[in-house]
């Protein structure tokens, strides 16, 4: 069965043209664009399959949350474009039989059954249950969660805006660093995406009394030995390892825990080292119960991509 899988942003749109056979994609065609320098998206995957057959289903993976339409089907809009998307009004420009929309985090649930050991690094073995809840939190411009549970096809995958709820302080300088979010950001309220998500170090590392470098600069001066920028990267580290033990806490995923995300993705050793490894067990009396916990980080980045394809396939009964 062909297949059209898409992961939309308001930065970039990733596309991919596949078949689905037995179970297995393979990737016939995929082309990144910039979602900016188009008016919808519907002109994307014009231009994308000009010269080809209609593919049978299709599946947009999209960075916000998606609900039902009035009119039946689904319906989105993307968080920084200026996008209406719907399903219906999809399938009837694009000639697309199917149509699917679902959230990110939703698409990267789907897309852990399609990795392979390769693009996945264990941070903690636990001791993982093959029928186990899993989960996903994906640390990136956004932080992202999602649940996973157990059943054919690889399961079912929930969304949530657990990325959303209160930050807690856990000692005297997170307090203040809370108290410094709230200044310079003008909010009365504090949730741990502020904070554990890439502008959530910038942040981190003016508090300590840097400049507001983007994030990837904090990173780059981290490694390149500056010391305020690695305290900086270790304080961003511990509060990411310690909502990630919340979430673990939460939902209990012995069939694992997965980080996502460009941040998680592009500091794979700071995601491995002690301060977001013990942040993430220091939870008192169920520390030993989060030690048991499988914690990976994926490595691929076409993770979401890849989860798109497999629920377009598995949403028009593909084999």
């Amino acid at each position: 069965m062909d297949l059209l899988a898409g992961d939309i942003g308001g930065t970039k749109t990733l596309l991919l043209r596949g078949r689905w056979q037995a179970g297995r994609l393979e990737t016939l065609a995929e082309v990144r664009f910039d979602s900016a320098a188009y008016a919808d998206l519907t002109n994307i995957v014009g231009e994308f399959l000009a010269g080809v057959p209609v593919p049978q289903s299709a599946c947009f993976a999209v960075a916000g949350p998606v609900r039902p339409a009035r009119g039946g089907g689904t319906q989105a809009r993307i968080t920084n474009l200026p996008w209406e998307l719907d399903s219906a009004r999809l399938h009837s420009a694009l000639g697309i039989r199917r149509v699917s929309l679902i959230n990110d985090l939703v698409a990267v649930g789907h897309g852990i059954a399609l990795l392979s050991p390769a693009d996945v690094l264990t941070v903690q073995a636990g001791q993982p249950q093959v029928d186990g809840m899993r989960a996903v939190i994906s640390v990136g411009t956004g932080l992202g969660m999602a649940l996973v549970v157990p059943g054919p096809d690889g399961g079912w995958v929930f969304p949530s805006e657990g990325g959303h709820v209160d930050f807690a302080p856990l000692d005297e300088q997170q307090v203040r660093l809370r108290e410094f979010a709230r200044a310079r950001l003008g909010i009365d309220r504090v949730s741990c995406e502020r904070l554990t998500a890439g502008p959530g170090l910038t942040l981190i590392h003016a508090f300590l009394g840097g400049d507001a470098a983007a994030p990837q600069t904090v990173a780059a001066r981290a490694a390149a030995g500056d010391t305020l920028a690695g305290a900086a990267m270790q304080l961003f580290a511990a509060l990411c390892g310690a909502v990630a033990g919340d979430l673990a806490l939460t939902c209990l995923p012995f069939g694992g825990l997965y980080l996502a995300g460009g941040v998680a993705q592009k500091n794979l050793s700071l995601f491995r080292a002690a301060a977001f490894l013990d942040a993430f067990q220091a939870k008192g009396r169920m520390a030993g119960l989060l030690r048991q916990v499988p914690l990976h980080i994926i490595t691929e980045p076409r993770v979401g991509l890849l989860g798109a394809a497999g629920y377009a396939a598995r949403s028009a009964g593909g084999e």
